[in-house]
């Protein structure tokens, strides 16, 4: 038991510490995460970022539902939700996926800094919105199956592009962050069938695959936390479609 106890603690904080350091939640009491923590403990936390996006796609799950309920039968309602689940996931992550993704645009101008960033950054929130409201009109457990699932798979991201700059990461990690996966995983499939899975998973692997490539070209530390903003966009392309 003593064992089992230490296991769970050990869980527990390593999940708190990856919570503290992507999102702006912060849990209290035994489950806080510690005040200062070193690399190793850092490393190892990373293995949970799949596990908060959990707690961000429920939060962006209930606000789309309580938006689309609340506008029901009007044509824009979907899009309301949309943007709706798209503040709430702002304000919990601190945008800082969305900073990075700006920041990796800005980048690729050889010249520097000409605007390309911005227009990167709008056309993804538009995207996102655009493609939450069309997977609304065809299935609404689907959208949210697909809220939920691309909030998680999408974090697995940064683990492997991560691993591709530096290779900081053991297997025991990126293997810990694909059990995270694998119950949203199945939530989806269930809910939108498995060619919407499929073609999601395709899409994301697909911008993965991209990141990754630019990640051996164009090495730099923001490269993780925006190949999570281009995996996501890429699972709801690939789910619109499936659906």
């Amino acid at each position: 038991m003593a064992a089992l106890r230490e296991s769970l603690n050990l869980f527990a904080r390593q999940f708190a510490l990856a919570l503290h350091q992507s999102t702006r939640v912060r849990l209290g009491s035994s489950w806080a995460a510690p005040e200062a923590a070193d690399d190793d403990a850092l490393r190892a936390s990373e293995a949970h970022l799949p596990g908060t996006g959990w707690i961000v796609g429920l939060a962006a799950c209930l606000a789309f539902a309580v938006v689309a309920l609340a506008l029901r039968g009007n044509s824009w309602g979907a899009a309301a939700a949309a943007v709706a689940s798209l503040v709430v996931t702002l304000l919990m992550t601190g945008a800082g996926h969305e900073s990075a993704l700006f920041r990796t645009a800005e980048r690729l101008e050889a010249d520097g800094p000409s605007g390309l960033g911005t227009i990167v950054l709008v056309l993804a929130l538009l995207a996102k919105v655009i493609l939450l409201a069309a997977l609304a009109s065809v299935s609404e457990a689907g959208v949210i199956a697909a809220l939920f699932a691309a909030h998680v798979l999408s974090r697995l991201a940064p683990l492997l592009v991560a691993h591709r700059l530096d290779g900081r990461h053991e297997p025991r990690t990126l293997r810990i962050a694909v059990l995270w996966c694998l119950p949203a995983l199945l939530l989806t499939s269930l809910a939108g069938g498995w060619p919407f899975l499929f073609l999601g998973l395709l899409a994301a692997g697909l911008a993965c695959y991209g990141m990754l490539r630019l990640a051996a070209n164009q090495p730099h530390a923001d490269l993780p936390a925006a190949s999570q903003q281009a995996c996501e966009l890429a699972f709801y392309l690939g789910a619109a479609i499936g659906a």
